[in-house]
């Protein structure tokens, strides 16, 4: 791409979006980030000769400092909006309640808002003439709920409308023009009104009618745990470890109520220039769920969830099941115990977690995955991992076949400012490992990418490996791990810690800029690079993959390797023999606790 000077005399036109007839290629057009340009129509945008904007988030001195700034203003505002929707809907929660129920969309909002913000301005900067099209209101959509907040945010329309209220709020007129926002169909899957979520419905109804059994239980959701651990907890507890599976149909929410929303008009968020632009945008921005839906999901949660019980555990419905987290903070303020447990082989490691931060600070008890830590309200306790109890390791064997190859899903658009591997780099390096890998590893390839990965991804390694064989989500991954003679992770994610644990041959490889680790966790991380295992560059990788697909039993049973994997596990994946009379013996002295009025 060509550098445009600015001192052009010739207006530049500001593309936002990777939609085409928002472009006006008759002048010399800047692309306002890498997620402008998709892969499939670089016949197209090549030869406009435009200019690709550098992030601003480049150097992990500003990513740092917009987590902070984002972190404070999400600090700030949410007991505000927490008044003001008390206020609303006639309560009175505290703090904690709504951090449980309104803090994941807020946190996740106010950080998109601020990259694309900081985006804008960067343009805006080197080109303050410049100008560029926007979407008509008419296209506006309200999210329905944080779920539909987190699919809508890869959507190309829907990024242009923040573009489009941000450049609004700044005050800035452009021409604007019409486009449909579509719904993910993952979200409209999820949404479904199949005949598992209507047995859902009545199973949901069985278990919130349990009366005084339901009193002294503890309620499993989403634990991460099997269905048949599940079970057998159920029946060793007598009915006191209570799992509740399934998921009511969502209602159809109401038209937002602009009368309504005029309240959250007198939130005051600050002085500066990026809050007086949320404070702009706020009122119509904020999800159905919270505001016009708000009876509904309270209705949905009493159908779904026992009126009474003595803890709720749960790995991961803390931030897109609203009925959950409106049972779960109303029942918190009744002094009923909240659990939580990571759900995911990031946790402990990463410098900055907001994940953990969130979990950590809303729950009473949380059950890591071997890691310790003090500085958060919850108490930390290592465990044997939700995830990974009832798993057999599997070992290595040359007579398995397939290179496993798990990739991640990686939005264009950027969703949170400390992961410094942008979306053209992490396919730029997977390319660079599939270029040094032998032939005839490359046809042992089995790619394996995340069901919400984007498809260019895989687009673009189809150019370096052509008809790469593609593993669907239909098949579970601890089976698919079990029967791969080499897993190969390429970023910093839960699978590669379930390989580990499962004892299955493991390379892994990342830019490590990309992912800060804590200092207590850099020791582990280091111990898997001295070994062999973990790679800082992807020729490193791929060259250690040739070098031992063919013999992986002699490579990866070598004593200093094992034993280098179990003292990561012990930390980061941990497991164990008794791991069920363990939790067995933990959530009997929960359940047999105090019980709450």
């Amino acid at each position: 791409m060509s550098r445009i000077r600015a001192d052009d005399t010739e207006k530049v036109f500001l593309a936002t979006t990777a939609l085409e007839e928002f472009w006006d290629t008759t002048k010399p057009i800047v692309f306002l980030g890498e997620w402008c340009l998709l892969y499939g129509r670089r016949s197209y945008w090549e030869p406009l000769d435009g200019r690709l904007l550098e992030s601003p988030f480049d150097n992990s001195e500003a990513a740092r400092a917009a987590y902070h700034y984002v972190n404070e203003i999400y600090e700030r505002l949410l007991p505000s909006l927490g008044n003001v929707l008390n206020t609303i809907h006639g309560t009175r929660h505290g703090p904690r309640y709504w951090r449980i129920v309104l803090g994941p969309w807020l946190a996740f909002y106010i950080t998109v808002c601020y990259d694309r913000y900081c985006h804008l301005k960067h343009a805006l900067e080197q080109y303050p003439d410049c100008t560029t099209m926007v979407l008509s209101e008419n296209s506006f959509v309200v999210p329905s709920d944080t779920l539909d907040f987190h699919y809508l945010t890869r959507e190309d329309s829907f990024n242009l409308q923040i573009y489009t209220k941000l450049l609004t709020a700044l005050g800035k007129a452009f021409p604007r023009k019409e486009a449909q926002i579509v719904r993910s169909s993952v979200y409209a899957t999820l949404n479904g009104r199949s005949w598992r979520r209507k047995a859902a419905v009545y199973l949901a109804r069985i278990c919130s009618g349990l009366g005084h059994r339901a009193r002294q239980s503890i309620v499993l959701r989403d634990s991460l745990f099997s269905k048949l651990f599940q079970l057998r907890l159920l029946i060793k507890t007598m009915g006191k470890a209570l799992p509740i599976w399934g998921q009511l149909p969502k209602p159809e929410l109401s038209a937002c109520d602009k009368n309504i929303r005029q309240k959250l008009n007198n939130i005051w968020i600050g002085d500066g220039e990026f809050e007086r632009c949320l404070t702009a945008i706020l009122m119509l921005d904020m999800p159905k769920c919270f505001i016009e839906g708000y009876e509904s999901v309270l209705s949905d949660g009493k159908k779904q969830y026992p009126r009474q019980c003595s803890a709720i555990f749960s790995a991961n419905s803390w931030y897109f099941d609203e009925p959950f987290k409106q049972w779960a903070a109303a029942s918190a303020e009744r002094r009923v115990l909240l659990l939580g447990t990571s759900h995911g082989a990031n946790y402990g490691g990463m410098a900055i977690m907001p994940g953990e931060d969130h979990e950590t600070a809303i729950v009473d008890r949380y059950y890591s995955w071997g890691w310790e830590r003090t500085n958060c309200a919850a108490t930390v306790v290592p465990f044997p991992a939700t995830k990974l109890v009832g798993r057999k390791a599997s070992g290595a064997s040359n007579r398995k076949t397939g290179l496993l190859w798990v990739i991640t899903e990686f939005p264009r658009y950027p969703i949170q400012f400390l992961l410094q591997q942008h979306f053209s780099e992490y396919t730029s390096w997977q390319a660079r490992f599939a270029n040094t890998l032998l032939r005839d590893v490359t046809s042992a390839i089995r790619l394996r990418p995340h069901r919400d990965g984007e498809p260019e991804i895989v687009q673009r390694l189809n150019r370096f490996i052509p008809g790469v064989t593609i593993e669907t989500w239909g098949v579970p991954f601890h089976e698919s791990v079990a029967n791969c003679r080499l897993y190969v992770c390429d970023h910093f994610s839960t699978t590669f810690a379930e390989a580990l644990a499962a004892n299955t041959p493991t390379i892994l490889f990342w830019n490590p800029k990309s992912y800060e680790l804590r200092p207590e966790a850099q020791p582990y991380y280091d111990l898997l690079r001295q070994n062999g295992i973990l790679f800082d560059t992807p020729e490193g990788a791929g060259v250690a993959v040739n070098r031992v697909y063919d013999d992986v039993e002699t490579w990866w049973h070598a004593p200093a390797r094992q034993s280098a994997v179990a003292t990561f596990c012990r930390q980061f994946a941990r497991n164990s023999a008794d791991a069920f009379e363990l939790w067995l013996a933990e959530f009997k002295r929960i359940a047999n606790a105090a019980i709450p009025d």
